[in-house]
Parts: structure tokens; C-alpha cells; sequence
């Protein structure tokens, strides 16, 4: 039986080649994966983007988002002192898609994707399961305890 995900490479691969991929993958991880998600695996063996991304218009305060943009603008790092007396740096970067724009806040060790040229204006941004708050400036989104920045 082929999976739902099937459509998105049946240009590229019979449906026999795919479903014996998603049972090699099944095997490979010994049964410990459903047909659902071996079929994201091979997918993404593939090359094929699997993530679902949030459009940046409809972001939504309190909201646990995954988006994708292109990087518009970037403050220079600023460092400070904590109430505690430990140091942290910060900066904030503005992402743009096809709907909108929004600031994403880069803390202390993710200030280092744009310190040491990893990300920069004219690059891409995925950030992975991050948090949505609402401030004085508007929504910005960050990485959160459990998100992921990955520059592209």
C-alpha cells in the first residue's frame, strides 16, 4: 500500500520503488517507525522538504510555530549584563515570506549564527518549533527551549 506522501515524488519514483523504500525504513529502525513516518524519512532522503511551515501572517501569539524566510535585516549584537551579574548577548533579525514579515530574537549561543557569518541579510532562516510572544514591538518569534535555528 503506498502512502499519502507518495504524490509528492511520483514524478520521480514508481510507487513499487517507494513502498519498498518505506519498508526498508520500517526494517532499518527495526519496527520502531509507523508507514507515516518512514515515508517523511524517505521523503527527506529524497530531498523533498517535509516540514509544514506557518505562513509569517498568520503567526498568532502563544503559538509553537515552524517558518522559513529570508533574512531582511539584522541588528549589530548588543551584549548586556544580566540582573544576576552573567553577561548575554542578543540580536534580532528580521524574516520576510511570501506573506510578511516578522523579528525572530537570537539569544546568547544563537547570536553566534550571525557573529560568525552563518547567517546573514540575503540568507534563509528555518526556525523549528519555536515560540510565538507578543511585545511592544509586536509578535516576534524565538527559539525557545525546544525550537532549532538553522541557517540554509
Amino acid at each position: 500500500m503506498v502512502s499519502r506522501h507518495y504524490r509528492r515524488v511520483q514524478d520521480r519514483i514508481s510507487a513499487e520503488e517507494f513502498d519498498a523504500s518505506v519498508k526498508n525504513k520500517v526494517a532499518e529502525w527495526g519496527g520502531l517507525l509507523d508507514t507515516d513516518a518512514a515515508s517523511l524519512l524517505v521523503l527527506e532522503e529524497m530531498g523533498v522538504d517535509v516540514a509544514e511551515w506557518t505562513p509569517i501572517a498568520q503567526l498568532e501569539e502563544n503559538a509553537e510555530v515552524s517558518i522559513r524566510g529570508e533574512v531582511v535585516a539584522a541588528t549589530p549584537v548588543r551584549e548586556f549584563v544580566r540582573q544576576d551579574g552573567s553577561k548575554g548577548r542578543v540580536v534580532n533579525v528580521t524574516l520576510k515570506d511570501a506573506t510578511g514579515t516578522c523579528r525572530v530574537v537570537l539569544w546568547d549561543d544563537d547570536v553566534g549564527l550571525v557573529a560568525e557569518g552563518r547567517l546573514k541579510v540575503g540568507g534563509f532562516l528555518r526556525c523549528l518549533d519555536c515560540f510565538v510572544r507578543g511585545t511592544k514591538f509586536g509578535l516576534e518569534v524565538g527559539r525557545g527551549k525546544f525550537g532549532a535555528l538553522l541557517p540554509e
